[in-house]
């Protein structure tokens, strides 16, 4: 036989060989019951843990709707209230203009002019507080907001490797190999452990 060619027929076998073992090892070895139930586990863990970051998530996502409301709806009283004083000072200026020149024998106009001052400076006043207030409470909300959508996004993502999880362990199932319960599990190990840091930090916020 032509040396070549032998030695070509041995890499050959070689090859078959190694399929067999393969599919002897890896395909056609029989399950242990011990297998079977760690896979089973798997696979219901992840199950329950997905459904509660898929809830998380939507849950979360209306929270991130109404702080966003929220915070709009502060500005909007901000913006009125800015208006509000902007309009007195204005008012305020005219009446000072008018005591600058108001003579001094016309007491009861100025009076009246006094009386209007010391009015819209306490209601100008007011509305200043009101201010710093609103702000304080429109920046709150949009922290919140932030932070609430983070944890929305981190729950989802946390949802993605929990289903490659369960795909890959129902995957294991129907085809007997092993291998893919083991990327299932790291899947899910990173899945999980995302969701007990969401869920800490939701707990936290």
């Amino acid at each position: 036989m032509d040396p070549d060619r032998k030695q070509q027929t041995n890499l050959n076998d070689e090859d078959d060989n190694f399929i067999a073992e393969y599919k002897q090892e890896v395909i056609h070895k029989p399950w242990s019951k011990t297998l079977k139930l760690l896979v089973a586990i798997t696979t219901l863990i992840l199950a329950v843990v997905g459904t509660l970051a898929s809830f998380k998530a939507a849950s979360l996502g209306n929270q991130v709707v109404t702080t966003q409301n929220e915070a709009f709806n502060h500005w909007s009283n901000y913006q009125a209230k800015t208006i509000k004083k902007t309009t007195l000072e204005t008012e305020l200026y005219t009446i000072e203009i008018e005591l600058a020149k108001l003579k001094d024998t016309d007491n009861a106009l100025k009076t009246e002019l006094l009386a209007k001052k010391a009015i819209y400076e306490q209601e100008i006043a007011q509305y200043k507080q009101e201010e710093i207030t609103l702000t304080a409470k429109a920046q709150e909300a949009e922290q919140r907001h932030l932070l609430t959508k983070e944890i929305s996004t981190n729950f989802g993502n946390a949802l993605i490797f929990l289903q490659i999880g369960i795909l890959l362990s129902s995957l294991t199932t129907l085809s007997k190999i092993k291998y893919y319960w083991y990327i299932g599990s790291i899947s899910g190990i990173i899945g999980f452990s995302i969701f007990i840091t969401s869920y800490y930090r939701n707990l936290t916020m």
